[in-house]
């Protein structure tokens, strides 16, 4: 995915506690369904943590998220370095402010096989581009993602619950690198400005189109 080069290119993660066994396939689908088809809007905060193969841990990143369907999304990198993602349900901005830099690139299947479909997207095509399944960590409700697609982005997705609030991510690409993402301040079907899905870069910008 476009949007992972960096803000969510892989990540690490504890594994979480013993689990209860595995719900049927179908029941997971149409429970995540259901969760993500309630939520409107999703504003938050993240904390992204990143594990190369072999252990190495990269730099912990931070930043906000907005996102509302359909299509709409706006992830954004605060620290150790600023980036800025934003569909406007057409076209896909990344711009790298040290880079004077920003790509756009149209909206197609690679970005409807990431996890930014899971909050911006239409979930009624949840199961036929994942296979899911569903258990009980502690407190905390987690669905596990399979892409069908052989050449999808990521090899796995997890989502986590708190309550109905998404609590964390974790995703695995297909070299072994591994992306924990927690939210925090969550907001769920909130009014979101339409300029927080627009972006014009500063002047002087290079823009290369996709």
């Amino acid at each position: 995915m476009g949007m992972m080069t960096r803000v969510a290119a892989t990540t690490a993660a504890a594994l979480l506690a013993l689990a209860v066994p595995l719900q049927a396939l179908a029941d997971a689908g149409s429970e995540l369904g259901l969760r993500l088809k309630a939520m409107k809007t999703l504003q938050a905060d993240f904390t992204q943590t990143s594990q190369l193969s072999g252990g190495r841990k990269s730099e912990i990143v931070v930043g906000s998220l907005a996102a509302q369907k359909p299509g709409l999304f706006r992830w954004e990198v605060h620290q150790p370095y600023q980036q800025l993602i934003v569909s406007d349900g057409k076209d896909l901005r990344v711009h790298d402010p040290d880079l004077q830099q920003m790509t756009i690139k149209p909206l197609g299947k690679e970005w409807g096989q990431t996890p930014a479909l899971l909050f911006s997207g239409d979930v009624r095509g949840l199961s036929t581009q994942f296979s899911i399944r569903q258990k009980a960590v502690g407190a905390l409700t987690e669905f596990m993602l399979t892409p069908r697609a052989k050449d999808a982005v990521f090899a796995s997705v997890s989502l986590q619950f708190k309550g109905n609030q998404p609590f964390a991510m974790n995703l695995q690409d297909s070299m072994g690198q591994k992306t924990r993402i927690e939210f925090s301040k969550q907001r769920i079907n909130a009014a979101i400005a339409a300029s927080q899905f627009r972006f014009v870069p500063p002047a002087g910008t290079d823009i290369i189109r996709e």
